[in-house]
């Protein structure tokens, strides 16, 4: 305790440099502490954003990757459209249980506009789990251009059951020339799902395909209804029968395929690996290769952050040491009134145990508080949440790392201090 006491004592006696040393500590701990809560974090968000897709994606030859970042994560753009002979063959596959088609169009106030049918809202992670996409108001879309909000997205447009708003053209905000003539209408929104979705909107295939139509010669029927104020009436085309006709075109971005098991998925991922149409993803694997690239760079910050570290204990050892240097004449003074050498020892050794472990401290704090902002940043620019939660297993790290450091730093000083000559430093020839 006494050993403490005057540590302590010599720590706050040199304030400016003691808050550089533990602030050197702190930036090496938080840096730590930043990245492996973001990765944490940050896949399992991605886990989570891709639950209720426990399927087969379906979609364009291409990167698989992208396949599955743009569909199911609605980041990047779309590999492209499949042929409509595909849905045919899937429906009628015994060995396939359910198949959602997914049709992605513009945007809204940047909120994505996904064409697909009501099975999208049946999607769930397991059979016995409750569907992932519930309505929180209103119903679900029954004609044209008739549309359900994200729980997000609908906050973020400030948009409510009954209210009408225009697309614009392309998957992120634009300018307001760039809109399109159409008017849709919100008929529900649904409760928060904690994924992607929860920022885009959802109508039916035949909506979004109008919308491209729109901008080519021979538009669609629907488009030209709607526009002259009848979306509902008898000339629009429904989501029940002609959205089929669309899917059967060839006009969406990709499936959602359920098979009846897993010898049944891979049965299929393997016809479709063979195939030149088209190409299927397991939504794990694809998610799999990009966490190993997410560990790599972790990897990357770790080797940064044992830089960072090996700097923050030469730092300890230099404020320590040199100021061991500077108090010779005072250890030899403690020594002189009774202080053994192993208590000297003590004393210089606790200095840079203390301020090794205060550094520890701010750099959690710190660490912490930079990843919930980066976290509720990412979340907000990517709609895939990232949850920033206590890692148990990294608290040994967090404390046995700087405690090792601040011995090791003050070793040297603590032996300089040991072997100080109180003759020579007292009574000087």
């Amino acid at each position: 305790m006494f050993e403490l006491m005057i540590a302590w004592r010599n720590i706050v006696a040199r304030p400016v440099q003691t808050m550089v040393t533990i602030l050197v500590v702190a930036l090496a701990v938080a840096l730590a502490v930043t990245v492996s809560h973001l990765n944490d974090g940050l896949q399992r968000g991605i886990i989570r954003a891709s639950d209720p897709f426990g399927m087969l994606v379906v979609g364009a030859k291409g990167s698989g990757q992208q396949l599955v970042l743009s569909t199911l994560l609605l980041q990047g753009t779309p590999v492209g459209n499949i042929s409509g002979h595909i849905y045919n063959e899937l429906v009628a596959d015994p060995r396939v249980a359910q198949v959602v088609p997914l049709a992605m169009g513009d945007n809204v106030g940047g909120a994505r506009i996904i064409g697909t049918d009501h099975s999208f809202f049946d999607l769930r992670p397991t059979l016995q789990d409750p569907p992932a996409f519930q309505l929180a108001a209103g119903r679900l879309f029954a004609d044209d251009f008739e549309v359900v909000l994200g729980s997000r997205a609908a906050q973020a447009l400030g948009l409510s059951i009954g209210d009408h708003f225009v697309p614009a053209h392309g998957v992120e905000r634009g300018l307001e020339s760039d809109e399109h003539g159409t008017v849709h209408t919100v008929t529900g929104i649904l409760l928060p799902s904690a994924t992607p979705f929860d920022s885009a909107a959802f109508t039916t295939v035949d909506s979004v395909i109008a919308l491209h139509d729109e901008e080519e010669p021979g538009g669609t029927t629907a488009v030209a209804d709607v526009q002259a104020g009848k979306g509902t009436g008898a000339g629009a085309v429904r989501w029940g029968d002609a959205g089929i006709d669309h899917v059967e075109d060839g006009r969406v971005t990709a499936l959602l395929v359920r098979p009846m098991g897993f010898v049944e998925a891979n049965q299929l991922w393997r016809d479709f690996y063979v195939g030149t149409e088209a190409q299927a993803v397991f939504p794990g694997r694809e998610l799999g290769g990009l966490f190993d690239l997410l560990n790599q760079g972790q990897e990357i910050l770790g080797f940064v952050g044992y830089l960072t570290s090996g700097m923050a204990a030469l730092t300890l050892f230099l404020a320590v040491y040199s100021v061991t240097s500077v108090r010779q004449h005072l250890l030899a003074i403690l020594r002189g009134v009774g202080a053994n050498r192993s208590t000297v020892f003590r004393i210089v050794l606790a200095e840079t145990i203390v301020m090794a472990l205060l550094g520890a401290l701010t750099g959690r704090v710190l660490g912490y508080l930079a990843a919930v902002l980066i976290g509720n940043q990412l979340a907000l620019q990517s709609a895939i949440p990232v949850e920033i939660r206590y890692l148990p297993g990294l608290e040994p790290v967090l404390w046995l790392l700087p405690l090792a450091l601040g011995v090791l730093a003050g070793l040297l000083p603590a032996w300089q201090a040991y072997r100080v000559n109180v003759v020579e430093k007292l009574f000087p020839s």
